[in-house]
């Protein structure tokens, strides 16, 4: 009887073992999954980053002052006044 009831609390015991062990597992494998778009987001972003700075120097170096009408609103009323 006694091996009985330390096999049957060997059991009670190993059962929420295993089940921590697999949610390690599962969140192990869920921070590996984050890790990895973290790390394809901030290439993102340097490469965005780079792109802005490519068109602030194209606006900054573009002569805008001939193409560009001043804009006064009590003459340009939209159509819908």
């Amino acid at each position: 009887m006694t091996k009985q009831k330390n096999l049957n609390d060997q059991a009670s015991f190993s059962a929420p073992i295993e089940d921590l062990q697999v949610r390690i597992a599962f969140l192990d494998d869920l921070v590996d999954q984050l890790n990895e778009q973290v790390a394809r987001q901030n290439v993102e972003i340097a490469d965005l980053k780079k792109q802005m700075q490519i068109l602030y120097q194209r606006v900054e170096s573009a002569d805008l002052s001939e193409g560009v009408a001043a804009f006064d609103p009590q003459s340009n009323v939209p159509p819908h006044y």
